[in-house]
């Protein structure tokens, strides 16, 4: 018999289906675990200023302009570093202006970790949602300070993901209830906690204390506590009084157990605006 005649059958395939025709590696769960580890340390030694993930940043021609106008390598007085955020701010609308501390503790350690909550001395400059979880004539005080009454309802809607306030203050008699919907307000930092004053008997004198600039200091999973302390409106000896309190009192939540100095830097920063690195030394408070 002669050589067999091979047909040869032409097809298309589109090349986003190429990927399912590719062999699938398959790890052992110890494998996968030593790979993760191998990634993470890799992501850690690459070179100072290299994107490890993602795009490169595109910055606009706007923002190149502002950066501009601040010296990296400075320390700024408080005095100048305002003036240099206003002269930055330059949204259409009130910048917010945002303070961010880089501290020396370690949060790995439960005893240094740092939350509480603080009254400005002026406010935020902006209206804050509070819904209040309490029941009788804690209930109406709290309705007539302006919040907003949850009910069974609203804890149902919650765990459905609608959010449509910016604080949770509730009565000690609710919070076991209040556990159904913890994993969704938890993360976004809703969750009301007696250490923040948001769990307390009289709802109605935290939710006044709320609209008057009431705000809560935490640490992150890094030793790092971002807030705001008021608008681009202020005027300077507003926002001078707001950051002194809010030194103050972050210096005064030192852990015991921590023994050099708290506050390694801060930043100042508008919306969408660049930050200034503040002079400490320039803070003065009583």
């Amino acid at each position: 018999m002669g050589r067999p005649k091979i047909k040869i059958i032409e097809s298309v395939i589109e090349p986003d289906k190429l990927k399912d025709l590719e062999p699938k590696l398959e790890l052992s769960e110890a494998a996968e675990e030593e790979v993760s580890k191998e990634v993470k340390e890799a992501k850690k030694n690459l070179p100072a200023g290299k994107a490890r993930v993602g795009k490169p940043k595109v910055r606009s021609v706007r923002y190149k302009k502002l950066i501009g106008e601040i010296d990296r390598n400075v320390k700024y007085a408080l005095d100048e570093a305002l003036e240099i955020l206003k002269k930055t701010a330059v949204t259409k609308f009130d910048s917010t202006l945002e303070a961010h501390f880089n501290l020396g503790i370690d949060t790995t350690k439960s005893d240094q970790v740092i939350r509480r909550s603080i009254n400005l001395p002026h406010g935020l400059g902006r209206k804050v949602s509070v819904l209040v979880f309490a029941d009788g004539i804690a209930a109406t005080e709290a309705k007539k300070a302006g919040a907003e009454i949850g009910t069974e309802k609203t804890l149902e809607e919650i765990a459905k993901g609608k959010i449509g306030f910016d604080r949770v203050v509730a009565t000690p008699d609710w919070m076991p209830r209040l556990e159904k919907v913890a994993k969704v307000l938890g993360p976004k930092g809703l969750m009301p906690n007696p250490k923040t004053g948001t769990v307390s008997e009289k709802p109605a004198e935290v939710v006044t204390n709320l609209a008057a600039g009431m705000i809560e200091l935490k640490t992150e999973a890094q030793p790092i506590i971002h807030t705001v302390f008021g608008k681009a409106s202020f005027k300077d000896e507003a926002l001078k009084e707001n950051i002194q309190e809010l030194v103050k009192e972050i210096n005064s939540a030192k852990p015991a157990s921590f023994k050099k100095e708290l506050i390694k830097s801060v930043y100042l920063s508008s919306t969408m605006g660049p930050s200034v690195k503040l002079d400490l030394t320039s803070i003065t408070y009583s």
